[in-house]
């Protein structure tokens, strides 16, 4: 008997299965046990869901959420639809339920171009009618969490339940409230609610490496003998927190984590100012960015409703954190941006503003300690360096960028005039609180928004090169040498007011580093119109308070040191003498050293011997009469000469040895 030939093609019940099938019969055998109708011989490809029907199923379940949201709002009392992650201590030491959330750690993030894109998360969203209505509730589920944390933070450190990595709890927690109290734009990359209710948890958005960079980055303001390497060297302050870093760094650099990136910013902005480690810094900085853009944290889903009020503040806090960093160590650097506004979709608006009427604490920043009533102004300060940073991409990249000195006649006088515009469009919608130079009435500044002046003033000088260079090699005049000789003179001048009233106000020796690199930015223009002065003009005077103030700040700055000796090179080159003996070298009062600090002679300076060092006159009431009318304009203009390869006058500014 001929023997029987199995079909080619087995049923589909066999091929998923994976089984011998008879096919041949009517039946097969396997379908026959199962009871099942065979679909003899036929392959049939398994169904899949078109977009037209996912996108449909995306209609349905967006209409079931508006639904469910309406009948929450109608009941008294109901919780808001943002979903807000626990924050009570008996939740906080159960973490099992968040960490299990997929939407805590996110996939990696593939572009279009890649073979593991999904477009089908990118499907058109649903309208949404009650968008303002959604976004209102999720900002007071926000402020509410941020208000409750904010109590439990006590609570938690009094029982124990914080994470500090060895360290004693007091000084630990002591050195948090200094971060949280002056690190603007490198503390609001870290959302201080999820941060703190999970160092008692556990949770994701705390790790022992965020915490030790914190507790570096910090140290230098509160060097107690114990927190020194040298006791008698309060430089040293904090370098174990640094050593613990780098340990735990090797454990976790290959991964991409929120707490990693958000650990190797801060630490690549301190690495710079305070070590002056200016390759290192770059590169945590990098890394730091890559990982950002592997978590996908640049791109929001395109349907918000997948993630929590929370969860999308934090997303917003990290990537525009991220951003001012790039752009502030742009300019510090000298070095092109890495995260360019075109990559990235998040809108400028945080949600919780709990941290604006925050009152403000004068932690390190004056001898009273405090300032009963006064506001931190956190999120407008925040929301306002962003707009600045915005700017400052497109100076670096319009005005300074390789490419843009290799095409003749640029930079043209219309982009100058259009960065000089938007900059005093942003100056005018800086409210009196912030901009309180320009209050109705004397107000006492709050020491952010001194630093935020002052970066802006720094920003006039870069965006009115008075020469740039053709790309033959020939200066190109693209505006009369005495606008850019005044707008520059102006705005160091302003910088010089800002320094005054600073050292008014606060201690000039622990200062941001941001105003330490204004003041060199401020002195290298003094230095160009003192030249031709003389020592006994006002610009001199001005010369001599931002370089003693550089002085100051190589106490806590590695980067101010390199400043103050680029601007003695430029000081011997334009013969202008500045005789040490000028201001007497006295010790620092005693309120402006943390206790138990160790204070070394003869290497401070009093906070009023510098204010005593400036002409009073000398202010915002001075700019606009400047008198410029005996100065060689084409010479200071020659002196401000931009070079074609950013290794000139920006690079100068920036504090690079040439």
């Amino acid at each position: 008997m001929p023997s029987r030939r199995r079909s080619a093609v087995a049923c589909l019940f066999c091929r998923e299965k994976k089984l011998r099938c008879d096919s041949v019969q009517p039946t097969c055998g396997n379908c026959a046990t199962k009871g099942l109708v065979c679909q003899q011989g036929i392959l049939q490809p398994k169904q899949r869901p078109t977009n037209h029907r996912i996108a449909q199923l995306e209609r349905e379940n967006q209409a079931l959420r508006e639904q469910y949201a309406h009948m929450q709002k109608s009941s008294p009392g109901s919780p808001s639809i943002s979903r807000v992650t626990p924050t009570s201590p008996i939740e906080a030491t159960h973490p099992e339920a968040r960490d299990s959330d997929p939407t805590n750690k996110p996939p990696p993030y593939h572009g279009p171009t890649s073979t593991a894109y999904d477009d089908s998360t990118l499907l058109p969203e649903a309208p949404r009618g009650d968008a303002p209505l959604a976004e209102e509730s999720a900002r007071q589920s926000l402020f509410a969490a941020a208000a409750r944390q904010r109590q439990l933070e006590r609570l938690n450190l009094a029982a124990g339940r914080l994470d500090f990595d060895g360290v004693d709890p007091a000084i630990g927690m002591h050195l948090l409230s200094i971060y949280w109290s002056r690190q603007l734009y490198t503390a609001q990359i870290i959302y201080r609610p999820a941060f703190m209710r999970d160092m008692a948890c556990g949770g994701p958005y705390f790790s022992r490496l965020l915490l030790n960079a914190i507790l570096f980055v910090v140290s230098k303001h509160y060097p107690r003998p114990e927190l020194c390497s040298d006791p008698d060297d309060i430089t040293t302050a904090g370098w174990r927190f640094r050593q613990r870093f780098t340990e735990l760094l090797r454990l976790m650099f290959d991964q991409s984590e929120i707490t990693t990136l958000q650990a190797l910013l801060i630490m690549s902005n301190a690495l710079f100012s305070r070590c002056d480690e200016r390759s290192r810094s770059w590169l945590y900085a990098g890394n730091s960015l890559n990982m950002l853009i592997d978590l996908g944290l640049h791109v929001l889903p395109s349907d918000p409703t997948r993630l929590t009020a929370e969860e999308l503040e934090i997303r917003k806090r990290v990537l525009w954190g991220a951003y001012l960093i790039d752009k502030i160590q742009c300019l510090f650097q000298g070095r092109h941006p890495l995260l360019r506004q075109v990559d990235f979709n998040t809108p400028l608006n945080f949600w919780d503003e709990y941290d604006e009427l925050e009152e403000f604490q004068c932690i390190t920043y004056a001898p009273a300690g405090s300032r009963p009533g006064v506001p931190s102004l956190n999120v407008t300060l925040l929301t306002k360096l962003c707009e600045l940073a915005l700017i400052i991409e497109r100076i670096v990249g319009e005005l300074y960028s390789v490419s843009t000195r290799d095409r003749a006649g640029s930079p043209s006088h219309m982009v100058t005039e259009k960065i000089n515009a938007d900059l005093t469009k942003w100056r005018n919608g800086l409210p009196p609180t912030v901009d309180y130079l320009s209050a109705p009435s004397p107000q006492i500044p709050l020491p952010q928004s001194c630093c935020l002046l002052a970066l802006y003033n720094v920003l006039i000088i870069l965006s009115n090169p008075p020469l740039v260079t053709d790309r033959n090699g020939g200066s190109n005049r693209f505006r009369p040498a005495h606008e850019g000789v005044a707008a520059c003179t102006g705005a160091a001048n302003q910088i010089a007011q800002i320094l005054r009233d600073y050292c008014q106000h606060y201690s000039i020796a622990s200062a941001p580093y941001m105003l330490s690199y204004a003041t060199y930015i401020s002195a290298t223009i003094h230095a160009h119109i003192a030249a031709q002065k003389g020592p006994d003009s006002s610009a001199f005077q001005s010369l001599v308070f931002c370089r003693r103030i550089l002085i100051e700040h190589t106490r806590l700055y590695g980067a101010a040191a390199k400043a103050r000796a680029n601007l003695d090179k430029l000081l011997e080159r334009l013969q202008v003498v500045i005789p040490d003996g000028d201001l007497p070298n006295q010790n620092i009062s005693n309120h402006l050293v943390p206790s138990g600090a160790t204070r070394r002679d003869g290497d401070t300076l009093a906070a009023m011997e510098l204010v005593d060092s400036i002409d009073p006159g000398l202010g915002v009431a001075e700019l606009p009469s400047l008198d410029l009318s005996d100065l060689d304009l084409e010479a200071i203009a020659e002196g401000l000469f931009v070079d074609g390869d950013l290794h000139g006058w920006m690079q100068s500014l920036s504090g690079v040895c040439q």
